[in-house]
Parts: C-alpha cells; structure tokens; sequence
C-alpha cells in the first residue's frame, strides 16, 4: 500500500494500517519506516523540542490494544533488536534514526496477522497539575502545534491545527472564568479536555484527579484510518 506523506499529518492522533485483508499467516514483516511514519522527522528535531513533544505509537487491531504480540527489528546486518509492547499498545521502544533511515525490518508474530493500524499520540513533556493557568495550557498547545508543523517539514502546509488539550485521569474538570463563574471542562474520548476558542476568558483549570498527561487532538476526533 502506499501512503502519500501529505496526509499523514491530517489529524493529531493517526491510524495508519498496514496491514490488510483476512489473516494469512501468524507473521508479518515490512518495512519499519511505513510503520513509524514520520518517527524520522520528530528525531530530526532538536534535543529541546523532542523533550518538549513526547511521541508515542500504540498498536491497534479493531481500535483496541492487541494481545499476544510480538514485534522486533532485523537491521540489514542481521542485528535483532526486541521491540517490547505494553498492555495498551505502545510500543516501549522505537526504531533509532539510522534504522528508519536504512529501512531496517519489523516483524509482527502473533494470533493473527492482519487487521493492525499504528496510531501516533503526541503529549507534552511536563506533567500536568491539579489545578493550572488557562494561558499556560494555552501557550502549551500553541508550542505543540508550532513543533508539529516544524516537523512536517516541507509538507507542513498539510500540518493539523490542533485545537484542544485532553488530560487523560483527570476525572472531571472544570474551569473558573474572568467573572469567576464555573462551568465543566467537556469530555473528550472520555478525558476532560481545555479547548481556547470554545473557553473564551477562562483563568483557571482545575482537576477532581491529577491527570496522568496531556494530549493534543482535533475538534472531533483522535485518529484517521486510511484506505
């Protein structure tokens, strides 16, 4: 299958399938550039902005975590290295530049092998508080959409606007405006989320849970599926 690399970066959180059609074999091997897509470009960024913008691939098979999966990397000098994933997905290990650049092997053994999609997340390097200014969450989402389109390169046209800061683990949150009135955050694929535009003269945010991270995301959706 081939991706044009224009639309890889048509929304925060991307579901690139690779793998297509009803299972033929309990192994898969490809490519791992057309897995990692765009990894190469975030790595090309300097030390500071990759510590800022933390980027993350989750496998997926049916929009949930698969189990009993096991993945590595075959260099072209024949070197093995394990590609270990956590229960929800994420790969706790990604290929270095030098092996995207020389397209070094993955390999995917499992029950079955067809039906996965890689979805990238993209999260802020610091942790979130309990309770946090609404300009700094601002500022926050204005630096990620800066780095992304930074990263895109010379499709950085194509770059998503992302418009809103999820806090998965939060709980419940809510905002205090400039009149000092209340109002619940809304929630976003089950996470409060801050939205600038939608929370015009907000002051502060504040949490029922501290939240585990912050995530970035479009208006409506956290991935794209492509065909």
């Amino acid at each position: 299958m081939t991706i044009d690399r224009r639309h890889l970066f048509s929304a925060p959180l991307l579901a690139v399938p690779f793998i297509a059609g009803p299972a033929l074999a309990a192994r898969r091997e490809m490519d791992c550039s057309r897995v990692f897509v765009f990894l190469d470009n975030f790595l090309r960024l300097t030390p500071a902005e990759r510590a800022r913008l933390k980027v993350s691939f989750y496998l997926t098979q049916k929009g949930r975590a698969p189990k009993g999966v096991k993945a590595w990397l075959v260099d072209k000098d024949g070197t093995i290295t394990q590609m270990p994933i956590a229960a929800d997905g994420r790969f706790l290990r990604l290929p270095t530049l030098k092996q995207l650049v020389e397209k070094s092997t993955i390999v995917f053994e499992g029950e079955e092998a067809s039906g996965y999609s890689v979805r990238i997340g993209l999260v802020w390097g610091s942790q979130p508080r309990m309770e946090m200014e609404a300009a700094e969450v601002s500022r926050i989402l204005a630096d990620a959409n800066a780095i992304v389109k930074k990263a895109a390169g010379v499709f950085s046209v194509a770059a998503p606007k992302m418009v809103q800061v999820a806090f998965p683990g939060g709980a419940g949150g809510e905002v205090v405006m400039a009149n000092g009135k209340v109002a619940p955050l809304p929630l976003f694929k089950g996470s409060p989320a801050f939205n600038p535009s939608t929370h015009a003269g907000a002051e502060t945010i504040r949490f029922s849970k501290l939240p585990l991270r912050m995530e970035f995301a479009g208006p409506k959706h956290s991935g794209v599926v492509f065909t």
